[in-house]
């Protein structure tokens, strides 16, 4: 499939296994790299969470309830997906020199 902004490729897998229901929410992830989302959600929003990042959180609630979550605890149905994960690390890791990888890995 055609290759997009962020650092991965879409590709169809012709056995049953490791299919999820969150494969659409990477184009939304597309769509916030597009739009410069996380450095507008840097600029304007200060939460200080320890251990997170202003950007973390908010695409994270966006995820959630792109993925049909209703409360805060069904973070879980993010967490379990390892694919979708993965996807996140990357994108997170993206751009970032050394320290800032290694920083954001420690966390």
């Amino acid at each position: 499939m055609p290759q997009g902004i962020l650092p991965y490729k879409y590709e169809e897998e012709s056995t049953a296994s490791g299919m999820t229901s969150l494969a659409g929410l990477p184009v939304y992830l597309d769509l916030a790299s597009i739009l410069n989302l996380g450095a507008s959600i840097s600029q304007h929003l200060h939460i200080k969470i320890q251990g997170w990042t202003d950007e973390q959180i908010v695409m994270t609630l966006i995820l959630l309830n792109l993925a049909g979550g209703d409360f805060v605890d069904d973070l879980r149905l993010l967490e379990a997906d390892e694919g979708f994960c993965k996807i996140l690390q990357r994108i997170e890791l993206k751009g970032l020199k050394r320290k800032g990888r290694r920083e954001i890995e420690r966390r």
